[in-house]
């Protein structure tokens, strides 16, 4: 995720005994008039002693590390992390080192939740003084206390003549958190602007829904516009006077949350000490949010910022002695949905109402049409949204998973507010196989739309624009495994449904009839394996599950659609966070049938001296996780160059391999994350240029430690489903780097973040004969890949071998002597197109032919000297192919085969550049 320079205590419980006294007996001196005390005084009652204070506010040491909660799928603190706690919310602060965010070092809030329920879904959230990433103050110091009821935590970081203080402070049996930010000038330096807390959720991990309290008509809710960061009119029609951001997590858990987090005041405090109120906004990207501030008063105030504000925030600065102190409150919900924060901001009345299915979902809106909240229904069907204390009149939606909505409109003067029953149309079911894996795509005939499972209902968009959750998707994906559901719902209609498994597999078509209120069968009979080679194992080096801190999906859903496309070799690879998931293979029971491997994404994402452009986006596997330290403990990333985060990998795991992922974005505003792009120095690499050349050498400058470079990566990643786009570029890239002597492998992976996208595809085919069942041997894997005896594939299977009359080398081998003849098998399954193979030598066409699945092309070649050979494989997506691998086409690109071709033993690179 790139961000352009704008952005740029386990309870005591204590048993207590009370002293109870009885009064005495009634005596005949007792007259009829009633009781007559005969005791002049009363025995001292010994008042109960106040509950014990369950805060807490201290360092995660081991000693002491069981009996803090951590818990949920985003929970990444550790020894040394900084705890926080009432014994309701439980809150962690990361460590000074600890990098988390977009901000280089610790002090970030990473971790937010009910003690009781291991429902953290919170990511990163950064103070960026002077509203920029390269601005942004590093923390030094980080402390604990609990004083005055409150539990604090206190971080403390000076730059450029700024000192930035921010307190987290938790009351005792508070439900929310109360953080101040207070930045103050200590002497010359830049001047601030602006400043902000940078919340991130990247790729809708929470999705926003915002809310004014102050400008009910800069309410939101979950529609936003398109900002363009690089337009000022743009951003200031973006930039709008609300104070919440409610965040809503996913339901895809068992244990659900929501955040809200509102900026409640922002003020300038002077010299004399008198405070001035500063103008304020609230701006909502689709991956992460901005509540901002600025330095100053307005010379003309206004509510919503124009071109005026924007022209006089040029000149603002804080003077010596000046303070900026801004207030925020974080409060947390226990259901994942808007309804969680709103039921306990607003005052006014509860709307009530039943609904025959609680898979729907309630939004709300004023009679001004402006959104008010939007709820969950309950397992038995009923919900209960508190209303605004002055509502008098609301419509009301309610939403379907399979795009039935029913809206009404209410007036508010019944105080029961029962907006009654809401009868959706019946359902039909179908059964579902069991006990074989497969994907069952469903595509709706006629009128009968395509099925959405796992939309969320929260109905987000940009511009007017859908912008679906990563869960959302019209296929159901099985593993042959007890776990499995067993029947879907769907609406009445008629649906045609593709089975598959993915590369390797036939598919096979059904047409489907529901009938609302029956249940359907349909003899669905498993695909076909079409392509096999016990010799070759197929891999994805880059998949993400729900702890990564872009990613909603739990690791169980993860590896029953791994298993439903047929792949055998899985690298875990979260962001910046090493979790090991090995143990849900035999879990779910299936073991022999897929491997997991611990890894991680070593993503940078912020702008330091070292990295002034970050270090882009890092695999590396396999690595050991240590679930007590902080993120797993994942090696250092920020503040580094990528030769030292290189170096940082091999020093804890000499064997791991180092993969650069993604070098190239399709989006130019994703910059940061393609190292290629920018190589941390802010120039692109250029592959018609010399390794050595003024554009391209920072690749060879040698770490004065440990003197690795940055270009002493493993593996390429050429080929990655979420930038398939740019494919062509980095094949370039790649072939670049051949000629010139770098031999880098190049692997192709899916990137997958959820279900919406399709996980292994591309993959890896893998040569590693004789190697058994699985689990394989982890370093016989790496050291395969490494050595390039492997092809990437979106569909079609590749055999290259170059052959003479003593040699048959296949790839990643070194063919002796300037003639062969070059073997290329092709196939693939019948729905996968092969329309043309393409043969390169030294990064140039050789020969391309028209191709065939189950051609097998023999191909005479003679070079000059040492050379590579690399066969790429393309064609055309057909209706099925688009159906089940949206946003790819067919392509296999093997890689090289090197070739000796003055057979004296070595092999040197076509260019003299080595």
């Amino acid at each position: 995720m790139a961000l352009a320079k704008w952005v740029y205590g386990l309870p005591l419980v204590l048993s207590m005994a009370t002293i109870v006294t009885a009064a005495p007996k009634s005596t005949k001196a007792e007259t009829d008039e009633g009781f007559a005390p005969q005791l002049e005084e009363f025995l001292p009652v010994e008042e109960l002693a106040p509950p014990p204070s369950l805060l807490r506010a201290e360092q995660i040491k081991r000693e002491t590390l069981d009996s803090f909660p951590r818990g949920g799928p985003d929970s990444i603190a550790g020894l040394g992390d900084w705890w926080l706690s009432n014994g309701k919310l439980c809150v962690a602060v990361s460590d000074v080192g600890h990098d988390a965010g977009i901000v280089a070092g610790g002090g970030t809030l990473i971790d937010v939740a009910h003690c009781d329920a291991a429902n953290d879904q919170w990511t990163y959230a950064n103070i960026l003084t002077g509203l920029a990433k390269e601005t942004a103050i590093p923390v030094a110091k980080v402390s604990a206390a609990v004083r005055d009821g409150n539990g604090e935590i206190t971080t403390v970081g000076e730059a450029d003549g700024i000192r930035q203080t921010v307190i987290y402070r938790l009351p005792e049996g508070a439900d929310s958190l109360d953080i101040e930010v207070v930045i103050e000038r200590l002497g010359k330096g830049k001047a601030v602007h602006m400043s902000g807390l940078f919340t991130l959720y990247s790729q809708r991990s929470l999705t926003p829904f915002s809310l004014s309290s102050y400008v009910p008509d800069a309410t939101l809710g979950f529609a936003h516009p398109v900002i363009d960061r690089n337009k000022v009119s743009s951003l200031l029609a973006g930039m709008l006077p609300s104070d919440w951001n409610i965040l809503v997590g996913a339901n895809s858990y068992d244990s659900e949350v929501s955040y809200g987090v509102q900026l409640q005041s922002a003020e300038l405090i002077t010299k004399n000490g008198s405070r001035q109120p500063l103008p304020r906004f609230l701006a909502v990207f689709p991956n992460y949010s901005l509540h901002g501030w600025m330095s100053r008063p307005l010379w003309i105030q206004s509510e919503r910022l124009n071109w005026l504000s924007m022209l006089q925030n040029q000149f603002m600065d804080i003077e010596p002695g000046e303070k900026l102190l801004s207030k925020f409150r974080l409060m947390v919900g226990a259901r994942s949905d808007v309804a969680a924060i709103t039921d306990q901001i607003y005052q006014g009345p509860l709307l009530r109402g039943y609904v025959n299915d609680n898979a729907v979902s309630v939004a709300i809106w004023d009679q001004d049409d402006r959104p008010v909240s939007q709820g969950r229904v309950a397992a038995d069907g009923s919900f209960n949204i508190r209303l605004p204390k002055h509502a008098q009149w609301v419509k009301v939606q309610a939403s379907s998973p399979w795009g039935q909505k029913i809206t009404r409109e209410l007036s508010l003067i019944d105080a029961k507010n029962d907006s009654g029953r809401w009868v959706f149309r019946k359902k039909g079911l179908l059964k579902l196989p069991s006990g074989s894996a497969m994907s069952l795509h469903f595509f709706g005939i006629g009128d009968t739309a395509n099925p959405e499972f796992g939309n969320d209902l929260l109905g987000f968009t940009q511009a007017g624009v859908s912008l679906p959750g990563s869960l959302r998707r019209n296929r159901i994906d099985l593993a042959g495994v007890a776990s499995d559901p067993s029947q879907i719902d769907l609406p009445p209609g008629q649906y045609r449904v593709l089975a598959s498994r993915g590369l390797e597999y036939d598919v096979k078509e059904y047409l489907l009839t529901i009938v609302a209120g029956k249940t359907s069968h349909l003899p669905i009979i498993p695909p076909r394996r079409i392509w096999r080679s016990d010799d070759w194992r197929s891999a994805d080096l880059h998949v993400h599950s729900g702890a990564s801190f872009d990613a909603t999906l739990p690791f169980d859903e993860r590896l029953r659609s791994f298993v439903a496309q047929g792949a055998e070799i899985l690298v875990a690879s979260e962001h910046n966070r090493l979790v090991d998931h090995r143990d849900r293979v035999a879990a779910l029971g299936l073991t022999g049938q897929v491997q997991v491997i611990v890894g991680a994404e070593l993503t940078g994402m912020a702008r330091t001296a070292k990295a002034p452009f970050t270090v882009g986006h890092s695999n590396a596997f396999p690595l050991d996780a240590s679930p007590e330290r902080f993120a797993g403990g994942i090696p250092g990333i920020e503040n580094r160059s990528l030769r030292e985060v290189i170096a940082g990998v091999k020093q804890m795991a000499p064997k791991a391999l180092f993969q650069l992922n993604h070098p190239r974005a399709a989006d130019p505003l994703d910059a940061d994350l393609a190292f290629f792009d920018h190589l941390s120095v802010g120039r692109s690499y250029d592959p018609t240029q010399a390794l050595d050349s003024v554009n391209n050498e920072s690749l060879l400058g040698p770490d004065p430690v440990s003197g690795f470079r940055d270009i002493d990566f493993d593996v390429l990643e050429v080929v990655n489903g979420s930038e398939f786009a740019v494919y062509k570029q980095i094949r370039d890239d790649w072939f670049s780097l051949l000629n010139q002597g770098a031999r880098r492998a190049a692997t192709g992976n899916s990137d997958s973040h959820g279900l919406r996208s399709v996980v292994a595809s591309p993959r890896n085919y893998v040569y590693l004969p004789g190697a058994g069942t699985l689990p394989l041997d982890e370093h016989m894997l790496t050291e395969a890949i490494r050595g390039g005896r492997s092809f990437m594939s979106t569909g079609p299977f590749l055999a290259v071998t170059l052959r003479s009359d003593s040699e048959d080398i296949g790839l990643g081998g070194l063919f002796r002597g300037g003639r062969g003849e070059l073997h290329v098998q092709i196939d693939a399954a019948p729905w996968v197109s092969v329309e043309k193979l393409t043969v390169w030598v030294n990064g140039k066409i050789y020969r391309q032919l028209k191709a065939s699945a189950g051609d097998h092309k023999v191909i005479d070649l003679i070079t000059d000297g040492d050379a590579y050979v690399v066969v790429e494989v393309e064609g055309s997506p057909g209706t099925v192919y688009r159906a089940l691998m949206p946003g790819l086409a067919p392509l296999a690109l093997s890689n090289p085969i090197y070739i000796d071709g003055d057979s004296d033993g070595q092999w040197r690179a076509p260019l003299a550049m080595n």
